[in-house]
């Protein structure tokens, strides 16, 4: 059993992954019948007067000001999850440093729209949140075109601002 702050990551017998590439008709189908598990992490930066979050702006569904995320692949904890993102997103690699995540609040997202057809179906996801505090001497530099650009937010503009309700529940959990 690994045990990360609050979370718990049990792996029973010898497990192996076995991923595959999906088709976007067989992930509409999976979205149809399961809930995919997420995590997404909240860069911080410390500034003079107020933190400020990195947010991304989706080109996919929802597109709007995003938390820069991931789906979880089986056999990975949400700890690993969230560093492979991090490294995938912007080449930012935590390595042993794990523990400079903390978690923030787990959600639960419902979309009336998704990418993957019918469309119409929309999807449901469970997302597990972290944040990061990002050292003065830490650049973090998109890597891939998930996003369409990427802004720092003060805490306070995502909390009263048009953000998602789940953006706005995770920055208020900091």
């Amino acid at each position: 059993m690994k045990k990360a702050g609050n979370i718990n990551h049990a792996v029973y017998g010898n497990f192996n992954q076995h991923l595959s590439r999906l088709s976007p008709d067989e992930v509409g189908k999976l979205y149809d019948n399961f809930v995919p598990a997420s995590v997404d992490v909240l860069p911080i930066k410390s500034g003079a007067a107020e933190r400020s979050i990195l947010l991304g702006l989706r080109r996919d569904e929802p597109r709007a000001w995003w938390t820069i995320g991931g789906r979880m692949v089986p056999g990975e904890s949400p700890y690993e999850t969230a560093s492979r993102v991090l490294r995938k997103e912007f080449g930012f690699d935590l390595g042993l440093e794990l523990n400079r995540l903390k978690f923030l609040c787990v959600n639960s997202s419902v979309f009336a729209l998704r990418e993957q057809p019918p469309k119409e179906n929309g999807r449901h996801c469970l997302v597990i949140v972290f944040s990061l505090e990002i050292k003065s001497n830490e650049f973090l530099l998109s890597q891939t075109g998930k996003y369409r650009e990427f802004g720092w937010f003060p805490r306070s503009e995502i909390i009263s601002g048009d953000f998602y309700p789940s953006i706005k529940a995770s920055v208020s959990c900091l």
